[in-house]
């Protein structure tokens, strides 16, 4: 294909040789023929001065030979003056008649020297001048009309010539023209591709953000609002119907995203379940009614290809209008992000949220948390609550669950669900963690040497704790600096922890215990864990978390789940504690069921501790050693 358009431009290229060769020669001949022009006329204007000079007696020889000269040069196309010969009949006839006529002309001339003032011998003279002045302007016209026709034929080669050379260039810039068009739209593709994730063919989020940019900036008619969606049990999925069928859902739901988008709207996937979505829209009803509609969709597809899973979608919308700052798109994706985790964490009722100014106060306020994280820590702002653990057997406190609180410079108390997302966010949870862990082996110690009563206290270890290779080595080494006796702290590990790194925690149950702490698995029944994995891990405690006691008093089938978690983990060696139990039947009905210990606001609430400690020595008044096996959890 390409060489016949070489071949093609060369074809054009030759021919445009031969054309311009040809007007070059033809503009030569026509600059000839006008000389022949200009001395035909002298021909016909010397012979009148001729005949002028012969009547009055004047000898013209010279005359007569620059005469002679130039008829033989116009009639051979030889001679000093270098005049060309027409291959044209009119001209030809012409000149053969004015030749005829310049002779007897001539010989008029001699003819009025010899005759001695015959006055006919002039008059004929005069009369055979004007004939020939007749016969040289004829010769003239001719020529003229000769090089006329010349003239024109050299006009069409130039109009021939720019036609020419102008449709070679259109045709070389429509060449090129579609040529760039190809290589931008296969620009285009090309980065439109690299721009797309492999899985779902969504746009990346850098892509996404650049296309967003430019879309926005470009049509400022539309009103545009930002989507942050995932599911809200994505990897349950994963890890329940495998990969394969996780990845399936991801890339129907992105067609259905894709297939809902309309033109100058995108569709982009951050990671895994995350997606992002860039739609226009004239209300906010408009908004929720097509991601509820897409949402639908996938739902419908879940119940006929995943056994009637269930799919929980959280969505977070940012319409930019509602935004009064200057921000760049991420920090807008971050808003819609942030109303997202509103659904996510239960501060909505519904699965859409729209970023607003109670949001924005939201935000602020985890910025000012994480702003003053460090000089909380170091300024020792985190005070250690206590809430005790009630023995069902003796109905007395058996140990504690160590829970922190932040206490401001204001004075004002932060709960946790307001700061720990925030240390988990900038990775720093771990520096609190061993910060709560030192301050308890703190008060231990101290209620040692005092020989105050001392019992049981549990702290919890976050995900990334765990995940530190240093974890074992750095509390037990803090436990051992404190010299605080095996089996007053128990570990408190999240039912999380306990799916996504099995091995991982089996080692690290069996390292703590060689180091003298009790292990326990926390908040059991809020992901998806199998009581199976208990036959292979050592733990000491399950805590069952309070969503299984909401319906304990009324629902049958509640009761009997409880019931068949605390006899089946008995059977291996595992203790239960019942976490946020309220009410004086939730209690009975856990002491019918040999529950272990109970932990809620039935009994006690969180305190500081000073408070706990006062407590203990109102209800222990012993020394520590014998306050110790009081219960022991």
């Amino acid at each position: 294909m390409k060489k016949g358009w070489l071949f093609s431009l060369l074809g054009i290229f030759l021919c445009l040789i031969l054309l311009g060769g040809v007007t070059i020669n033809s503009i030569y001949r026509v600059q000839r023929h006008g000389r022949l022009i200009n001395y035909t006329g002298i021909v016909r204007g010397a012979s009148q001065k001729l005949v002028k000079m012969e009547l009055n007696d004047i000898h013209g020889d010279d005359l007569i030979v620059y005469i002679d000269d130039i008829v033989n040069s116009l009639c051979t196309g030889r001679g000093a003056y270098d005049l060309p010969l027409p291959d044209d009949a009119d001209y030809l006839d012409e000149l053969h008649q004015t030749k005829e006529a310049w002779e007897q002309l001539k010989q008029q001339i001699y003819a009025v020297r010899t005759s001695r003032n015959d006055q006919n011998v002039k008059q004929q003279l005069l009369q055979d001048s004007e004939d020939f002045f007749q016969t040289t302007n004829d010769m003239v016209f001719a020529a003229e009309s000769f090089t006329e026709q010349h003239a024109k034929r050299l006009m069409l080669l130039d109009i021939i010539m720019f036609l020419s050379v102008l449709a070679l260039w259109v045709f070389i810039f429509i060449t090129n023209i579609r040529k760039i068009l190809r290589l931008e739209t296969t620009n285009r593709q090309l980065k439109d591709t690299a721009g797309r994730d492999t899985l779902t063919k969504a746009y990346t989020l850098e892509y996404f953000i650049t296309s967003a940019e430019q879309l926005m900036k470009s049509n400022t008619k539309f009103k545009y609002a930002l989507f942050y969606v995932d599911f809200s049990d994505f990897k349950y999925i994963n890890d329940v119907f495998g990969y394969a069928n996780g990845d399936n859902l991801l890339k129907h739901y992105a067609a259905l995203l894709i297939k809902d988008k309309e033109h100058d709207e995108l569709v982009g996937r951050i990671n895994a379940d995350n997606f992002i979505i860039l739609r226009h829209y004239n209300s906010r009803a408009e908004l929720t009614k097509r991601q509820s509609a897409v949402d639908a969709a996938i739902r419908d597809y879940m119940r006929s290809h995943l056994d009637r899973q269930a799919l929980s979608i959280s969505c977070g919308i940012c319409c930019l209008e509602d935004v009064d700052e200057k921000l760049n798109l991420n920090e807008l994706l971050n808003r819609a992000n942030f109303a997202r985790k509103m659904v996510k964490n239960g501060h909505e009722l519904n699965n859409y949220c729209f970023y607003d100014e109670s949001i924005r106060q939201h935000l602020l306020e985890e910025k000012s948390i994480e702003s003053g994280m460090e000089e909380a820590l170091s300024s020792r702002q985190f005070e250690v609550f206590y809430q005790p653990k009630v023995c069902m057997r003796t109905a007395e406190i058996a140990g504690s669950e160590a829970l922190v609180r932040w206490r401001t410079q204001k004075g004002t108390l932060r709960m946790p669900d307001q700061f720990i997302p925030a240390f988990e966010k900038n990775r720093t949870i771990p520096q609190l963690d061993q910060y709560v862990f030192e301050s308890v082996c703190v008060w231990l110690r101290k209620l040692l040497d005092e020989g105050k009563p001392v019992l049981p206290v549990s702290i919890n270890v976050s995900r990334l704790q765990f995940c530190n290779m240093d974890f074992v080595e750095t509390y037990a080494g803090i436990k051992k600096s404190y010299a605080i006796p095996d089996g007053l702290l128990e570990i408190e590990f999240t039912e999380s922890v306990m799916f996504d790194n099995w091995e991982r925690l089996t080692s690290i149950v069996d390292q703590l215990h060689s180091c003298g702490f009790a292990c326990s698995i926390d908040d059991f029944g809020k992901g998806y864990s199998s009581l199976g994995m208990f036959k292979n891990l050592n733990v000491d405690v399950l805590k069952i978390d309070a969503l299984f006691f909401h319906n304990l008093e009324t629902e049958e089938k509640d009761r009997l789940l409880v019931e068949s978690i605390i006899q089946l983990v008995r059977q291996f060696g595992v203790k239960t504690v019942a976490e946020g139990i309220e009410t004086r039947g939730q209690i009975e009905i856990l002491k019918h069921m040999r529950c272990d210990y109970i932990q809620g606001y039935v009994y006690y609430k969180p305190m500081p501790q000073k408070e706990y400690e006062k407590l203990l020595l109102q209800l222990f008044p012993l020394c520590a050693q014998e306050a110790v096996t009081v219960c022991p959890v």
